[in-house]
């Protein structure tokens, strides 16, 4: 899960206390929902809204490199990512960008280092 992957042991343990077998599910449907470009879940009971709504809240790295992309947009081709781990090119990555920015507009933006957990 997203819980042990990140966190480890302590993850495994955070994940038990907040959520169950469905609901750790849910998310997993959500990650791939995700992976194949679909936004957009719909919640058929409340206790679902907030772990859901916190999947499509924007990383932080996303954000900045999607603002990065949109700001230097017919001044320079290619460009490294301010986190140092990825080239960002303009025209390519534009679309991508675009959507990163609504999605934030709808979603909010995640500080710095945290992430869906942190919402639950």
């Amino acid at each position: 899960t997203p819980f042990q992957e990140q966190y480890g042991e302590v993850g495994t343990a955070i994940r038990s206390k907040l959520l169950n077998q469905y609901l750790d599910g849910l998310i997993y449907e959500v990650l791939l929902d995700k992976a194949n470009g679909l936004i957009g879940k719909t919640v058929i009971h409340p206790s679902h809204i907030i772990p859901v709504q916190s999947m499509y809240v924007v990383d932080h790295e996303e954000y900045t490199d999607a603002c990065s992309i949109l700001e230097n947009n017919g001044k320079t081709g290619v460009m490294k990512s301010s986190f140092q781990n990825k080239m960002n090119e303009t025209k390519p990555h534009m679309n991508w960008a675009k959507k990163i920015l609504r999605r934030a507009k709808v979603y909010g933006v995640f500080n710095k280092n945290q992430e869906f957990v942190n919402l639950l």
